[in-house]
């Protein structure tokens, strides 16, 4: 999401398609845009804020350029203001005040950002906490649950539990969460070992296909509502530690991967209407982006290779 966020900035990557000129979507006239870049995760301490300017088409990207570095930032949450400041070691970030509190959840609060007299503004309200209640290595054919893993917090080493020690392609990954009120759910998994080898196999596959892989990926909104969701192997391709992760997603983070264009693409995507968006749906006032929230929950394993046959 990040990653498309500083995209954003410079408006003529978004001609994704073969039809479209450059500029298209937004037009020239808009760049110069106020991008805001901003996620509240419930229970984590308040994030630095991003607030970028989209650049003309056809211009060379320059992050310094396409930095807002001065500006009035400000977080309010009912009685309380959390006045940002400026970060001197990474242009376009301002930063939270000293000892802010964590972010709430079921909270609603108010982004204010002022730049040159122009004013964005945007507001979300969190999620309830989200807890995963067991996470299980399932039988792929009967779909009884071989093991369960070893959660966080536990005073154990999750990556190296036996229990967590997970073959490819054997069995199936399945978090039980215990749901909570929210539009959606996101999955997402990180491969956290960038050195480590690949244990997806396709014959299909040339050598210079493996530099295509990445070690992260994330689904489209999803819903539970039976409080269970199942990791696919085809979005693993290399061995070694892996986070796996559920989102419980507000609705301004619903909407923007549910209708961005470069978010609905890979191994999970496919039948979203979201498919058909040109535009995303920013509900920021006065400018584009993201400011969204969510609960978070995760499970740790480690890959192994694919057992032999």
């Amino acid at each position: 999401m990040r990653a498309l966020l500083l995209l954003l900035v410079h408006v003529s990557l978004f001609s994704c398609s073969a039809d479209r000129e450059p500029g298209e979507l937004f037009g020239p006239d808009e760049s110069g845009m106020i991008v805001i870049d901003a996620l509240l995760i419930v229970n984590s301490p308040l994030p630095g804020i991003f607030v970028w300017r989209t650049q003309p088409p056809g211009a060379v990207y320059s992050r310094a350029r396409a930095a807002v570095t001065e500006g009035r930032v400000l977080l309010r949450q009912g009685e309380a203001q959390f006045p940002y400041r400026a970060d001197p070691g990474f242009v376009g970030r301002f930063l939270p005040p000293k000892n802010a509190p964590v972010v709430l959840p079921q909270t609603a609060y108010n982004l204010e950002v002022e730049v040159e007299g122009v004013t964005v503004t945007a507001a979300t309200t969190t999620p309830p906490h989200l807890q995963i209640r067991e996470a299980v290595l399932l039988d792929d054919v009967s779909f009884d649950v071989r093991q369960a893993l070893v959660p966080f917090g536990n005073q154990r080493d999750v990556y190296s539990a036996p229990e967590n020690q997970l073959h490819y392609q054997d069995g199936l990954i399945e978090l039980r969460i215990n749901p909570v009120d929210v539009v959606a759910y996101q999955l997402a998994i990180f491969s956290l070992d960038p050195d480590s080898d690949f244990v997806l196999e396709a014959d299909f596959l040339e050598e210079d296909d493996f530099a295509e892989f990445e070690r992260f990926g994330a689904s489209p909104p999803l819903g539970f509502p039976d409080g269970n969701g199942r990791l696919p192997w085809a979005v693993v391709a290399f061995g070694g530690r892996h986070l796996f992760k559920v989102y419980a997603i507000d609705r301004n983070w619903y909407d923007y991967i549910r209708t961005s264009p470069d978010e609905n693409d890979g191994p999970w995507a496919g039948g979203l209407a979201g498919e058909n968006f040109q535009r995303p749906l920013f509900n920021i006032d006065g400018g584009i982006g993201l400011f969204g929230s969510a609960a978070i929950d995760s499970v740790g394993f480690f890959v192994l290779p694919k057992l032999p046959e």
